[in-house]
């Protein structure tokens, strides 16, 4: 009989999906079954001593970014879990604990904000005092004091309501020294960054550049401007945590470890390109290459979506971006097969159709004169 793993997650199987497909990856090469049990958002708390009772699992793997009080010793029995996305200093580091490197992506933030050059910096902390929010802002605070720059926190009394937290943040994003550029902590706080700034008459990316961290596309492209965002490798948190339990049960003494997962990239939106300063046509060019260049576009349909002709259209490219509009095509789905590529399940044969090319040989051209002579599986082999 298969033995059984549950994964227990805070919010929804879709929200933790990357998550869950790490875990699997190395369930299938441990020959478990991997169940998922969602608790979502805290609505509904599990039953842990019931479910446990039920599926009779080797392990458990608890997805906790918001907190399950229910998981402990006692409900878990002698049944070894793994914690991902948990503070790892509320049980003295007793215990297997995987988090996204949150130094990392304080730093990544402060680097992409930093190349803006704007001369006044801040950070949006999450709506409840958690580890990995404060770990972030720490992370920032330091790159930028670095290079001399100060950081102006949000700050809300804790307890305080949601309108009473959502007006103190207006009020202080009104207040904020402009020109700034502002790490919000996640995706979810970026998004309310930018609502805000939106209805108090803040420009973005001109007053207010925001990048965020997640990269989820269902705010990320749906938040107008669309959000510039750090991705997290979540699959790969998902299968060390799954590592971390293997070892366990094949090693009881191995009680305790700390890992964390890496960001990976970061998807540059429309809430940190300043084109818009400069002219509104090259921000609309780059906007449109970014969200149409896998679907086979070419310059002429650049030309004609911002209404100017081709040479135009090359003309203020080169002036403000400084490449042409190929290249600028080429370096959006380049990026895009780099993405594919991170996941050992893609396979390489089908990523020249799903990102804008015309044959598989044509990418593979494409691919090594970007990458040192590397072929894809090169490349893929040396980063996973």
């Amino acid at each position: 009989m298969t033995q059984t793993v549950l994964f227990i997650v805070y919010s929804n199987k879709y929200i933790c999906a990357d998550r869950i497909d790490g875990a699997r990856r190395y369930a299938e090469k441990a020959g478990w079954s991997i169940q998922v049990i969602e608790r979502n958002g805290g609505d509904k708390p599990v039953d842990v001593g019931g479910v446990i009772d039920f599926w009779k699992p080797i392990g458990v793997i608890a997805e906790c970014g918001g907190g399950i009080p229910e998981i402990s010793r006692r409900t878990l029995g002698r049944v070894p879990c793994v914690y991902l996305d948990d503070d790892p200093d509320k049980t003295s580091g007793r215990g297997l604990f995987v988090n996204s490197d949150s130094e990392r992506v304080g730093e990544i933030a402060a680097k992409e904000l930093l190349s803006i050059g704007y001369p006044n910096y801040a950070f949006a902390g999450w709506r409840r005092p958690r580890f990995w929010s404060e770990d972030r802002r720490r992370a920032f605070e330091s790159a930028l004091k670095l290079h001399g720059r100060a950081c102006e926190t949000f700050r809300c009394p804790e307890g305080a309501g949601e309108m009473t937290r959502r007006e103190r943040m207006r009020e202080w994003l009104k207040t904020l020294p402009k020109p700034c550029g502002l790490f919000a902590v996640n995706d979810p706080v970026g998004e309310e960054v930018l609502t805000l700034a939106s209805s108090s008459g803040i420009s973005v990316p001109d007053e207010l550049a925001v990048i965020g961290v997640d990269d989820d596309p269902v705010i990320c492209e749906r938040t107008t401007p669309t959000l510039s965002s750090i991705r997290l490798d979540f699959g790969q948190g998902g299968y060390i945590c799954a590592e971390l339990l293997d070892r366990h049960l094949h090693d009881p003494s191995f009680k305790s470890a700390r890992i964390k997962f890496a960001p990976v990239f970061v998807t540059r939106r429309q809430s940190t390109r300043r084109f818009a300063q400069t002219d509104k046509r090259v921000a609309r060019a780059v906007e449109f290459i970014r969200r149409k260049a896998c679907d086979g576009i070419g310059a002429v349909d650049v030309a004609a979506e911002i209404g100017v002709s081709r040479r135009m259209a090359e003309m203020l490219f080169s002036r403000f971006v400084r490449r042409t509009l190929h290249e600028e095509i080429v370096a959006v789905r380049m990026e895009r097969v780099e993405r594919l590529l991170s996941n050992p399940r893609q396979d390489i044969s089908a990523i020249s159709g799903l990102c804008g090319w015309t044959s598989t040989s044509a990418l593979r051209k494409a691919f090594k004169d970007a990458h040192g002579g590397l072929s894809m599986r090169e490349w893929r082999a040396a980063r996973i």
